[in-house]
């Protein structure tokens, strides 16, 4: 039976978070195992340059409160993360409030010009960086978060973090379509799942909306923790509202890994059929059925009808080229006239890459009449 541990926590106080962080650990007699363990990598959600209330990376509080229990176990921590984009991981790790409170709580962070690469020779090749390859214990730090590609952010899209940020961009041109873009995600966690100990999502503050980066952030007030990252997925979104089985990352890697979805074990602090109040799945379900619809073999007219494009507001745009430089089909172009990058609407593949890698909000996608009827 595997068992995911909901908890009720409202705010980022470290001694508040490290006693659920005990309790989940208790619930599933985990303290056992850590008195095992020497060392452990934090594999924690560092998908851009975003602060902390942004609810678009992992929370510092939460970190420190894992590794401070880590430390009375006398394991040794370290954390590294692969940012989205053209992040660099200096500047992330410094705008997350990562930097500061670790080197304050003693927890070591992986540099990344240490970090080799193994490449795979599947199909496609996928590369992944040596460390959680190699790392015998991994604890997985997602956010509860929308995802307008994947619909949900969870535990094991978290894990797409794994491979470093040029090989991402090259997968959304390889898979354009949702579902098979899906299968990539679980072909990379398939090379870890085996390495990971434990799997955490923080809730206290998550995002809807039009996730991972441009929704709301919103006061969840939950953590959920389990050693099964698909029992945890499944849980996650139902608690968000999604039917848990039209989610199509958690219902590969189900099939992948014969795991057994009504075999799930749920102790919380809330009535086991809790869902959570007021949050907006229906951006991401809508724009994730019409990114489907337009990856169909549709004629060139009707596509003339019935569209979606990045748009950018150039009252937000910086000009940093990092969605430039991320989009994996060089669809964008900055002109030298212009105040925000031009998108060629023939090459765009609708990725959302620079949806997602833009650090100031500046990309919504644009949608056409037909298009807008069908949301």
């Amino acid at each position: 039976m595997n068992k995911v541990t909901i908890k009720k926590c409202s705010e980022y106080n470290k001694n508040l978070i490290k006693q659920k962080i005990y309790d989940i650990f208790n619930s599933h007699n985990f303290t056992k195992k850590l008195k095992k363990i020497n060392r452990v990598l934090l594999k924690p959600n560092l998908l851009g340059s975003y602060e902390p209330d942004k609810a678009v990376t992992s929370h510092p509080t939460f970190i420190v409160a894992l590794a401070e229990i880590l430390h009375d176990y006398n394991i040794k921590t370290v954390l590294f993360d692969n940012p989205g984009g053209s992040s660099k991981f200096k500047n992330v790790i410094i705008q997350t409030g990562i930097k500061e409170l670790a080197e304050k709580y003693n927890i070591e962070i992986l540099n990344p010009s240490d970090m080799g690469v193994y490449k795979f020779n599947t199909d496609p090749q996928l590369v992944i960086s040596k460390v959680f390859i190699d790392s015998d214990a991994i604890i997985n730090l997602s956010k509860m978060k929308t995802h307008s590609y994947t619909l949900f952010t969870g535990a094991i899209k978290n894990m797409y973090g794994i491979v470093p940020g040029a090989a991402k961009a090259n997968y959304h041109k390889l898979a354009p379509h949702p579902s098979k873009f899906a299968e990539i995600v679980v072909d990379i966690y398939s090379h870890v799942h085996k390495n990971i100990i434990f799997n955490f999502m923080d809730g206290i503050l998550g995002m809807d909306g039009d996730g991972p980066s441009n929704g709301n952030a919103k006061k969840f007030e939950i953590i959920l923790g389990s050693e099964s990252a698909i029992a945890l997925d499944y849980i996650a979104t139902k608690t968000m509202g999604y039917n848990p089985n039209k989610v199509p990352v958690t219902t590969i890697a189900a099939e992948r890994f014969n795991f057994d979805l009504q075999n799930i074990d749920v102790e919380s602090d809330f009535d086991l059929d809790y869902v959570l109040e007021d949050v907006n799945i229906r951006t991401s379900k809508n724009l994730n059925l019409l990114l489907k619809i337009l990856s169909a073999p549709f004629k060139d007219f009707v596509k003339y009808f019935f569209w979606t494009k990045p748009a950018f507001d150039s009252t937000r745009c910086t000009q940093c080229r990092k969605c430039i430089r991320f989009c994996p089909v060089s669809a964008l172009s900055l002109p030298s006239a212009s105040k925000a990058p031009v998108v060629d609407a023939d090459k765009c593949i609708r990725c959302l890459c620079c949806v997602e890698t833009c650090p100031e909000n500046a990309v919504e996608m644009q949608k056409s009449f037909l298009a807008k009827l069908l949301m």
